[in-house]
Protein backbone atom coordinates (compact mmCIF):
# COMPACT_ATOMS: atom_id res chain seq x y z
CA UNK A 1 0.00 0.00 0.00
CA UNK A 2 1.06 3.73 -0.68
CA UNK A 3 0.91 4.81 3.28
CA UNK A 4 2.87 1.88 3.88
CA UNK A 5 6.02 3.16 1.99
CA UNK A 6 8.23 5.96 3.73
CA UNK A 7 7.46 9.23 1.93
CA UNK A 8 10.38 12.18 1.06
CA UNK A 9 9.78 14.61 -0.76
CA UNK A 10 12.12 15.72 -3.91
CA UNK A 11 12.96 19.25 -4.25
CA UNK A 12 14.95 19.46 -7.52
CA UNK A 13 16.76 22.39 -9.29
CA UNK A 14 15.91 20.78 -12.46
CA UNK A 15 13.44 18.26 -13.02
CA UNK A 16 11.88 17.17 -16.59
CA UNK A 17 9.23 18.74 -18.33
CA UNK A 18 6.48 18.46 -21.24
CA UNK A 19 8.60 21.56 -22.33
CA UNK A 20 12.08 19.64 -21.33
CA UNK A 21 12.09 16.52 -20.79
CA UNK A 22 15.95 16.00 -20.60
CA UNK A 23 16.44 18.81 -18.18
CA UNK A 24 17.57 17.01 -14.69
CA UNK A 25 16.65 13.09 -16.29
CA UNK A 26 18.55 12.27 -13.68
CA UNK A 27 16.71 13.53 -10.70
CA UNK A 28 13.64 11.70 -12.10
CA UNK A 29 16.14 8.57 -12.18
CA UNK A 30 16.81 9.19 -8.52
CA UNK A 31 13.62 8.64 -7.78
CA UNK A 32 12.72 6.07 -9.96
CA UNK A 33 16.02 4.20 -8.11
CA UNK A 34 14.43 5.08 -4.65
CA UNK A 35 11.59 3.77 -5.44
CA UNK A 36 12.62 0.27 -6.77
CA UNK A 37 14.01 -0.08 -2.92
CA UNK A 38 10.81 0.94 -1.15
CA UNK A 39 9.65 4.53 -1.25
CA UNK A 40 7.27 6.56 -2.32
CA UNK A 41 8.70 9.84 -4.26
CA UNK A 42 7.01 13.41 -4.20
CA UNK A 43 8.32 15.49 -6.29
CA UNK A 44 7.89 19.91 -6.19
CA UNK A 45 9.42 21.90 -8.77
CA UNK A 46 9.14 25.65 -10.12
CA UNK A 47 10.17 26.37 -13.45
CA UNK A 48 10.39 29.29 -15.20
CA UNK A 49 8.29 29.68 -18.84
CA UNK A 50 10.27 30.75 -21.44
CA UNK A 51 9.71 33.91 -22.94
CA UNK A 52 5.38 35.04 -23.00
CA UNK A 53 4.61 31.20 -23.19
CA UNK A 54 1.94 31.87 -19.73
CA UNK A 55 0.87 34.77 -17.86
CA UNK A 56 -0.13 32.66 -15.00
CA UNK A 57 1.57 30.37 -12.74
CA UNK A 58 0.14 27.17 -13.84
CA UNK A 59 0.07 23.41 -11.66
CA UNK A 60 0.61 20.52 -13.49
CA UNK A 61 0.58 17.34 -11.23
CA UNK A 62 1.23 13.45 -12.33
CA UNK A 63 1.06 10.28 -10.59
CA UNK A 64 2.61 7.08 -11.67
CA UNK A 65 4.07 3.74 -9.37
CA UNK A 66 4.87 5.93 -6.00
CA UNK A 67 6.13 9.14 -8.69
CA UNK A 68 3.66 12.12 -7.47
CA UNK A 69 4.81 15.00 -9.52
CA UNK A 70 3.73 18.99 -8.83
CA UNK A 71 4.95 20.99 -11.68
CA UNK A 72 4.81 24.75 -11.33
CA UNK A 73 5.33 26.88 -14.45
CA UNK A 74 5.41 30.57 -13.76
CA UNK A 75 6.22 33.84 -15.91
CA UNK A 76 9.26 35.14 -16.63
CA UNK A 77 9.84 38.45 -15.13
CA UNK A 78 12.88 40.83 -14.51
CA UNK A 79 14.18 42.12 -11.12
CA UNK A 80 11.75 41.93 -7.47
CA UNK A 81 8.30 40.89 -9.50
CA UNK A 82 10.14 37.82 -10.43
CA UNK A 83 11.81 36.91 -7.80
CA UNK A 84 8.24 37.54 -6.08
CA UNK A 85 6.63 35.38 -8.62
CA UNK A 86 9.74 32.27 -8.40
CA UNK A 87 8.78 32.13 -4.54
CA UNK A 88 5.14 31.78 -4.71
CA UNK A 89 5.69 29.16 -7.39
CA UNK A 90 8.28 26.73 -5.04
CA UNK A 91 5.98 27.50 -2.18
CA UNK A 92 3.22 26.21 -4.12
CA UNK A 93 4.30 23.91 -5.65
CA UNK A 94 5.37 22.22 -2.18
CA UNK A 95 1.76 23.45 -1.12
CA UNK A 96 -0.11 21.28 -3.51
CA UNK A 97 1.98 18.16 -2.67
CA UNK A 98 1.68 18.11 0.53
CA UNK A 99 -2.46 18.70 0.59
CA UNK A 100 -2.40 15.75 -2.43
CA UNK A 101 0.10 13.33 -0.92
CA UNK A 102 0.39 13.98 2.91
CA UNK A 103 3.47 15.02 5.00
CA UNK A 104 6.89 13.56 3.88
CA UNK A 105 9.11 11.88 6.70
CA UNK A 106 12.45 13.25 4.44
CA UNK A 107 13.34 15.80 2.24
CA UNK A 108 15.89 15.33 -0.48
CA UNK A 109 16.91 18.56 -1.65
CA UNK A 110 18.91 18.40 -5.44
CA UNK A 111 21.30 21.16 -7.23
CA UNK A 112 22.07 24.03 -4.59
CA UNK A 113 21.50 26.62 -3.23
CA UNK A 114 17.79 27.70 -3.41
CA UNK A 115 16.41 23.77 -3.40
CA UNK A 116 19.06 23.39 -0.51
CA UNK A 117 17.38 26.42 1.28
CA UNK A 118 14.18 25.49 1.12
CA UNK A 119 14.79 21.99 2.04
CA UNK A 120 16.22 23.33 5.38
CA UNK A 121 13.06 26.05 6.04
CA UNK A 122 10.27 22.68 5.54
CA UNK A 123 12.91 20.37 7.62
CA UNK A 124 12.12 23.40 10.44
CA UNK A 125 8.33 23.25 9.53
CA UNK A 126 7.31 19.91 9.33
CA UNK A 127 9.86 18.80 11.73
CA UNK A 128 11.81 16.11 9.52
CA UNK A 129 15.34 15.82 8.41
CA UNK A 130 16.59 16.86 5.22
CA UNK A 131 19.63 15.43 2.20
CA UNK A 132 21.37 17.52 -0.53
CA UNK A 133 22.32 15.74 -3.50
CA UNK A 134 24.78 18.49 -5.82
CA UNK A 135 25.23 17.48 -9.73
CA UNK A 136 26.04 21.24 -10.72
CA UNK A 137 29.15 22.16 -12.35
CA UNK A 138 29.20 25.80 -11.34
CA UNK A 139 32.53 24.96 -8.53
CA UNK A 140 34.67 24.14 -11.19
CA UNK A 141 37.56 26.64 -11.86
CA UNK A 142 36.92 26.44 -15.71
CA UNK A 143 32.75 27.43 -15.00
CA UNK A 144 33.26 29.39 -11.30
CA UNK A 145 29.66 30.41 -11.12
CA UNK A 146 29.58 29.62 -7.12
CA UNK A 147 30.04 33.47 -6.39
CA UNK A 148 28.26 35.72 -4.61
CA UNK A 149 28.73 36.28 -0.70
CA UNK A 150 24.77 35.26 0.36
CA UNK A 151 25.13 32.44 -1.49
CA UNK A 152 28.11 31.07 -0.33
CA UNK A 153 27.16 31.95 3.21
CA UNK A 154 23.60 30.23 2.67
CA UNK A 155 25.40 26.73 0.59
CA UNK A 156 27.35 26.20 4.23
CA UNK A 157 24.02 26.85 6.14
CA UNK A 158 22.30 24.10 4.10
CA UNK A 159 25.01 21.79 3.93
CA UNK A 160 25.42 22.04 7.78
CA UNK A 161 21.99 21.49 8.62
CA UNK A 162 21.58 18.75 6.07
CA UNK A 163 21.64 15.23 7.66
CA UNK A 164 23.35 14.00 5.10
CA UNK A 165 25.04 14.99 1.63
CA UNK A 166 26.07 13.26 -1.73
CA UNK A 167 27.84 14.36 -4.66
CA UNK A 168 27.63 12.14 -7.94
CA UNK A 169 31.81 12.28 -7.88
CA UNK A 170 35.30 12.63 -6.25
CA UNK A 171 36.11 15.30 -8.61
CA UNK A 172 32.83 17.45 -7.87
CA UNK A 173 33.39 17.01 -4.45
CA UNK A 174 36.64 17.94 -4.17
CA UNK A 175 35.96 21.29 -6.49
CA UNK A 176 33.05 22.02 -3.85
CA UNK A 177 35.90 21.91 -1.31
CA UNK A 178 37.99 24.21 -3.11
CA UNK A 179 35.17 26.19 -2.85
CA UNK A 180 35.26 26.55 1.07
CA UNK A 181 32.63 24.04 1.44
CA UNK A 182 33.82 21.94 4.00
CA UNK A 183 30.80 18.90 4.23
CA UNK A 184 31.22 14.96 4.79
CA UNK A 185 29.50 13.28 1.98
CA UNK A 186 28.91 10.35 -0.21
CA UNK A 187 29.73 9.61 -3.65
CA UNK A 188 26.49 8.48 -5.53
CA UNK A 189 26.47 8.19 -9.26
CA UNK A 190 24.10 8.81 -11.63
CA UNK A 191 21.60 5.85 -12.83
CA UNK A 192 21.99 4.18 -16.05
CA UNK A 193 19.54 2.43 -17.57
CA UNK A 194 20.86 -0.75 -18.09
CA UNK A 195 17.06 -2.20 -19.48
CA UNK A 196 17.43 0.38 -22.43
CA UNK A 197 20.88 0.39 -22.72
CA UNK A 198 21.71 -3.11 -23.99
CA UNK A 199 24.28 -4.17 -26.17
CA UNK A 200 23.80 -5.25 -30.01
CA UNK A 201 25.01 -7.97 -32.16
CA UNK A 202 28.14 -7.86 -34.15
CA UNK A 203 28.77 -5.54 -36.81
CA UNK A 204 29.29 -6.63 -40.33
CA UNK A 205 32.93 -6.16 -41.37
CA UNK A 206 33.66 -3.40 -43.58
CA UNK A 207 30.74 -0.77 -42.22
CA UNK A 208 31.40 2.40 -41.86
CA UNK A 209 32.82 2.92 -38.14
CA UNK A 210 30.78 5.42 -36.32
CA UNK A 211 32.42 7.52 -33.77
CA UNK A 212 29.68 9.15 -31.59
CA UNK A 213 29.59 12.16 -29.06
CA UNK A 214 26.47 13.01 -27.20
CA UNK A 215 26.55 16.43 -25.53
CA UNK A 216 24.27 19.69 -25.36
CA UNK A 217 26.33 21.65 -27.25
CA UNK A 218 28.20 24.01 -24.97
CA UNK A 219 31.57 24.66 -26.20
CA UNK A 220 33.26 25.93 -22.93
CA UNK A 221 32.18 22.73 -21.65
CA UNK A 222 32.05 20.24 -23.99
CA UNK A 223 34.92 21.21 -26.06
CA UNK A 224 33.53 20.27 -29.36
CA UNK A 225 35.98 22.14 -31.18
CA UNK A 226 39.22 20.14 -30.24
CA UNK A 227 37.35 16.62 -31.17
CA UNK A 228 35.93 18.16 -34.57
CA UNK A 229 39.88 19.05 -34.56
CA UNK A 230 41.05 15.50 -33.65
CA UNK A 231 38.98 13.75 -36.37
CA UNK A 232 39.90 15.74 -38.78
CA UNK A 233 43.62 14.36 -37.89
CA UNK A 234 42.31 11.11 -37.49
CA UNK A 235 40.75 11.17 -41.39
CA UNK A 236 43.97 11.97 -42.95
CA UNK A 237 45.08 8.68 -41.87
CA UNK A 238 42.16 6.11 -41.41
CA UNK A 239 39.25 5.10 -43.69
CA UNK A 240 35.73 4.35 -43.67
CA UNK A 241 34.84 6.72 -40.56
CA UNK A 242 32.20 8.69 -39.54
CA UNK A 243 32.02 11.15 -36.84
CA UNK A 244 27.83 11.34 -35.36
CA UNK A 245 27.23 14.49 -33.24
CA UNK A 246 24.09 13.99 -31.33
CA UNK A 247 22.48 16.38 -29.22
CA UNK A 248 21.37 20.04 -29.08
CA UNK A 249 22.02 23.28 -27.77
CA UNK A 250 23.31 27.41 -27.20
CA UNK A 251 26.02 26.18 -29.38
CA UNK A 252 24.51 23.69 -31.89
CA UNK A 253 24.70 26.30 -34.79
CA UNK A 254 28.16 27.43 -34.17
CA UNK A 255 29.65 23.58 -34.29
CA UNK A 256 27.50 23.32 -37.63
CA UNK A 257 29.04 26.52 -38.67
CA UNK A 258 32.38 24.96 -38.00
CA UNK A 259 32.15 21.72 -39.42
CA UNK A 260 31.05 23.90 -42.42
CA UNK A 261 34.10 25.27 -42.75
CA UNK A 262 36.35 22.39 -42.28
CA UNK A 263 35.15 21.77 -44.99
CA UNK A 264 34.31 17.99 -44.34
CA UNK A 265 33.21 15.64 -47.55
CA UNK A 266 29.33 14.44 -47.30
CA UNK A 267 28.85 12.33 -44.57
CA UNK A 268 32.30 12.13 -42.90
CA UNK A 269 30.25 14.18 -39.86
CA UNK A 270 26.58 13.45 -39.26
CA UNK A 271 24.16 15.95 -36.86
CA UNK A 272 21.14 13.58 -35.37
CA UNK A 273 19.88 16.57 -33.14
CA UNK A 274 18.43 15.36 -30.02
CA UNK A 275 17.66 11.71 -29.29
CA UNK A 276 15.81 10.09 -26.37
CA UNK A 277 14.97 6.79 -25.25
CA UNK A 278 15.47 3.89 -27.77
CA UNK A 279 16.29 6.18 -30.03
CA UNK A 280 19.58 6.83 -28.40
CA UNK A 281 20.10 3.38 -27.53
CA UNK A 282 20.02 2.61 -31.19
CA UNK A 283 22.47 5.03 -32.24
CA UNK A 284 24.96 4.01 -29.18
CA UNK A 285 24.83 0.30 -30.41
CA UNK A 286 25.62 0.84 -33.82
CA UNK A 287 29.12 3.20 -32.96
CA UNK A 288 32.38 1.79 -32.92
CA UNK A 289 33.35 4.07 -30.07
CA UNK A 290 31.99 7.39 -28.04
CA UNK A 291 34.06 10.15 -27.48
CA UNK A 292 34.00 12.83 -25.12
CA UNK A 293 36.19 15.92 -25.36
CA UNK A 294 35.22 17.72 -22.58
CA UNK A 295 36.93 20.32 -20.15
CA UNK A 296 35.07 19.51 -17.09
CA UNK A 297 32.09 17.12 -16.48
CA UNK A 298 30.27 16.47 -12.90
CA UNK A 299 29.68 12.45 -14.17
CA UNK A 300 29.27 12.20 -17.78
CA UNK A 301 25.99 9.91 -17.78
CA UNK A 302 26.44 9.07 -21.74
CA UNK A 303 30.24 7.68 -21.10
CA UNK A 304 28.51 4.90 -19.01
CA UNK A 305 25.67 4.47 -21.44
CA UNK A 306 27.84 3.63 -24.17
CA UNK A 307 29.99 0.96 -21.80
CA UNK A 308 26.80 -0.24 -21.07
CA UNK A 309 25.68 -1.18 -24.37
CA UNK A 310 29.31 -2.39 -24.84
CA UNK A 311 31.03 0.84 -26.64
CA UNK A 312 34.40 0.96 -26.21
CA UNK A 313 35.05 5.32 -25.16
CA UNK A 314 37.61 7.34 -25.48
CA UNK A 315 37.57 10.11 -22.82
CA UNK A 316 38.69 12.89 -21.28
CA UNK A 317 40.29 13.06 -18.16
CA UNK A 318 37.21 14.54 -16.15
CA UNK A 319 34.92 13.85 -13.94
CA UNK A 320 35.78 10.83 -12.11
CA UNK A 321 36.61 8.37 -15.50
CA UNK A 322 39.72 8.17 -14.94
CA UNK A 323 39.16 6.07 -11.82
CA UNK A 324 36.33 3.85 -13.79
CA UNK A 325 37.78 3.49 -17.27
CA UNK A 326 40.17 0.66 -17.22
CA UNK A 327 42.14 -0.34 -20.45
CA UNK A 328 39.74 -3.08 -21.50
CA UNK A 329 36.91 -0.48 -22.05
CA UNK A 330 38.95 2.70 -23.82
CA UNK A 331 40.81 4.99 -23.18
CA UNK A 332 41.48 8.05 -20.89
CA UNK A 333 43.35 11.05 -22.19
CA UNK A 334 44.19 14.31 -20.75
CA UNK A 335 41.46 17.26 -21.52
CA UNK A 336 42.35 19.64 -23.85
CA UNK A 337 45.20 17.52 -25.76
CA UNK A 338 44.04 16.92 -29.45
CA UNK A 339 47.11 14.84 -30.98
CA UNK A 340 46.06 12.35 -27.42
CA UNK A 341 42.99 12.17 -28.61
CA UNK A 342 43.41 11.26 -31.98
CA UNK A 343 45.62 8.95 -31.26
CA UNK A 344 43.45 7.29 -28.66
CA UNK A 345 40.58 7.49 -31.20
CA UNK A 346 42.25 5.47 -33.40
CA UNK A 347 43.73 3.08 -31.06
CA UNK A 348 39.98 1.94 -30.37
CA UNK A 349 39.02 1.94 -33.74
CA UNK A 350 42.09 -0.24 -34.78
CA UNK A 351 41.17 -2.90 -31.70
CA UNK A 352 37.84 -2.90 -31.44
CA UNK A 353 37.60 -6.75 -31.12
CA UNK A 354 39.81 -6.44 -27.67
CA UNK A 355 36.64 -4.79 -25.96
CA UNK A 356 34.56 -7.36 -24.17
CA UNK A 357 30.92 -5.98 -24.07
CA UNK A 358 29.67 -8.36 -21.26
CA UNK A 359 32.22 -7.10 -19.45
CA UNK A 360 31.70 -3.47 -19.75
CA UNK A 361 28.31 -3.88 -19.26
CA UNK A 362 28.66 -5.89 -16.36
CA UNK A 363 30.78 -3.02 -15.06
CA UNK A 364 28.26 -0.31 -15.36
CA UNK A 365 25.35 -2.70 -13.96
CA UNK A 366 27.36 -3.42 -10.83
CA UNK A 367 28.22 0.30 -9.74
CA UNK A 368 25.19 2.42 -12.05
CA UNK A 369 22.37 0.20 -12.48
CA UNK A 370 19.38 1.09 -10.88
CA UNK A 371 19.62 -1.55 -8.00
CA UNK A 372 23.41 -0.39 -7.58
CA UNK A 373 21.99 3.09 -6.49
CA UNK A 374 18.66 1.94 -5.20
CA UNK A 375 21.00 0.13 -2.69
CA UNK A 376 23.08 3.27 -1.73
CA UNK A 377 20.17 5.49 -1.69
CA UNK A 378 18.93 3.28 0.55
CA UNK A 379 22.13 3.46 2.93
CA UNK A 380 21.82 7.11 2.41
CA UNK A 381 17.73 7.61 3.51
CA UNK A 382 16.84 4.41 6.19
CA UNK A 383 19.02 5.71 8.84
CA UNK A 384 17.47 9.38 9.18
CA UNK A 385 13.99 8.01 8.63
CA UNK A 386 14.28 5.75 11.47
CA UNK A 387 15.93 8.09 13.72
CA UNK A 388 13.58 10.66 12.72
CA UNK A 389 11.50 10.25 16.09
CA UNK A 390 13.76 12.64 17.45
CA UNK A 391 12.38 15.45 15.71
CA UNK A 392 9.01 16.36 16.80
CA UNK A 393 5.92 15.39 15.31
Amino acid sequence: MEQERPHILYIPRWYPSREDPMLGLFVKKHARAAISSGYRISVAYARQASGEQNKNIEVHCYSDDFLNETIVTYPARNGFPGLILQIRAWLTAISVTRKAHGKPQLIHAHILTRTGLLAMIFSVFYQIPYVVTEHWSRYYPENMQFKGFWRKWITKKVLQKAGLASVVSQRLADAMKSAGLDFSYEIIGNVVDTSLFTPSVSKEPGEIRKIISISCFEEKSKNLNLLLDAFQELLSKTDNIQLVLVGDGADFEYTRKRVSEMNFKEDEVRFTGMLENEALAEELRGSACLALSSNYETFAISVFEALACGVPVVVTDVADLKHHIRPEMGEVVEAGNMKDLSGALSKVLENTHNYSPNSMRDYVEHNFGTKAIAEQLNLLYKPLIVNSSRYAK
